[in-house]
């Protein structure tokens, strides 16, 4: 244990460091899982190795280490790990550096070009695109009807090797034209690599990209080696960096799968949808990619205007009220409605009185909820009349003690709509919107007119 916390690296990024805790945790239990296989196989590690010390090993032996030796495993992605939409847009216009000649300052590498392009669009995994069988491209499962009315959607379903997961359906997951168009591309350049090199006519390739020596029927795969040393040429070659000026590997392909899982799941497709397309087994496996739902969430809280139960604007900086709630880190201020400014370690006792609370804030993404609140409380309103009047041979004051809440509820509802469609209204030269309960702009009471209704 001490040896192994005080050791430093002798190479790679953390030269000098000490040992990270994954690899202090990763080395600890591969001694373990060692002497469990040992224990397992005592016997015939006495007689192969003729050593009878083996033999004695006993349970306790498969346990070296205390838990808590043990350092907690870490696998929080980097915060580098999704490519911003910028970057994404200048890796790929200058990707054609890749299959340039040479002789015009490029790699010359028109399969690299490809797989990076069929990379950055599915969000595969790159050995899962660079051993695709020659014909990955499935037919769409739809009716013709349906594709004449999306003619920029999905044309077909292209499989991929699943090099990580076993199991379950055969991996495919719906594409567009321009994926199928590099597909075919790439499937032209395979016909004409293997016909160059003496294949017998009508021999098609087992694998879509081909590794270039000695493969002249195309039965091995274009090697993930190969491709990373392209892809770290054409990151000397363009120098993008990013918006804090961090320089871009574009070798790391990996960050092209959390990218995209990234915009899918921020531009709301489904968990178990998201799942499907990555082929992954379980939501956890899927959420590690939503990371970055934490600034999507921000951006969206700030992007409209807050109002008050009184249709004021509110007070609180929207960024310090995000802070404020704590809605990154939990989700028991958010209402049906809107949210609460209630200070987190406060405690609400009001129960549903939202509408008439100083701490109920709203905006307009709320609007539609808000809209059909108030229809369903005026609706309320109209039946407990009806049955009142029925009971008691005349309809509920405005001092009943129910009906006053109500009243209360819809008077808010009708000022939180007003200032969200920004209507004003002119008063002494001065545009303003319609404020609280007994201004003089407001629309006729909403008692009398409801108490008015027949009640039979």
């Amino acid at each position: 244990m001490d040896s192994l916390n005080s050791h430093t690296v002798m190479s790679g990024p953390n030269k000098g460091g000490k040992l990270s805790k994954n690899s202090r945790r990763s080395t600890l239990v591969t001694i373990e899982a060692f002497y469990r296989w040992m224990y397992d196989n005592r016997a015939e590690a006495v007689s192969v190795l003729g050593e009878r010390r083996w033999g004695a090993l006993g349970m306790h032996h498969s346990v070296l280490f205390r838990l808590e030796d043990k350092p907690r495993l870490t696998n929080q992605p980097p915060d580098d790990m999704a490519l911003e939409d910028e970057v994404i847009s200048r890796i790929a216009a200058g990707s054609g550096a890749l299959a340039a000649a040479k002789s015009e300052g490029g790699l010359d590498d028109r399969q690299a070009f490809h797989a990076l392009m069929l990379l950055i669009r599915t969000g595969r995994r790159m050995n899962e695109v660079l051993m695709m069988d020659f014909e990955p491209l499935l037919p769409l499962l739809t009716t013709s009807n349906e594709q004449d009315k999306e003619p920029d959607g999905f044309v077909a379903r292209l499989a991929y090797q699943q090099t990580k997961i076993t199991g379950g359906d055969p991996p495919t997951i719906p594409v567009d034209q321009e994926i199928a168009d590099i597909v075919r591309r790439q499937q032209e350049w395979a016909r004409e690599f293997i016909t160059a090199h003496g294949a017998p006519p009508g021999t098609e390739p087992r694998y879509l990209f081909l590794q270039t020596k000695n493969n002249r029927l195309g039965k091995r795969p274009y090697a993930s080696a190969t491709f990373h040393s392209r892809l770290g040429e054409l990151t000397k070659t363009l120098a993008i960096t990013d918006s804090v000026g961090r320089p871009v590997k574009i070798s790391k392909t990996h960050t092209f799968r959390h990218t995209r899982a990234t915009d899918l799941i921020n531009a709301g497709v489904p968990i178990h949808v998201v799942m499907r397309y990555l082929g992954h087994i379980t939501p956890t496996m899927t959420l590690h990619y939503a990371k970055t739902l934490a600034v999507t969430a921000e951006r969206e809280f700030l992007r409209y205007k807050k109002v008050t139960a009184d249709g004021r604007t509110a007070e609180v900086n929207p960024s310090d009220l995000y802070d404020l709630l704590h809605l990154d880190q939990r989700a028991d201020r958010v209402l049906p409605n809107g949210w609460c400014m209630l200070p987190p370690r406060q405690v609400c006792s009001k129960g549903n009185a939202c509408l008439t609370c100083d701490k109920f804030v709203t905006d307009a993404s709320h609007r539609d909820e808000l809209q059909h609140q108030l229809g369903q409380t005026e609706a309320l309103i109209a039946r407990r009349q009806a049955q009142f009047t029925a009971r008691h041979g005349e309809p509920m004051g405005e001092d009943n003690i129910w009906l006053s809440g109500r009243l209360a509820e819809t008077r808010a509802l009708d000022k939180v709509l007003v200032a969200l469609d920004q209507v004003s209204v002119r008063e002494d030269g001065q545009l303003r919107a319609v404020r609280g309960a007994g201004a003089a702009d407001r629309p006729e009471s909403r008692s009398t007119v409801q108490q008015q209704e027949p009640t039979a």
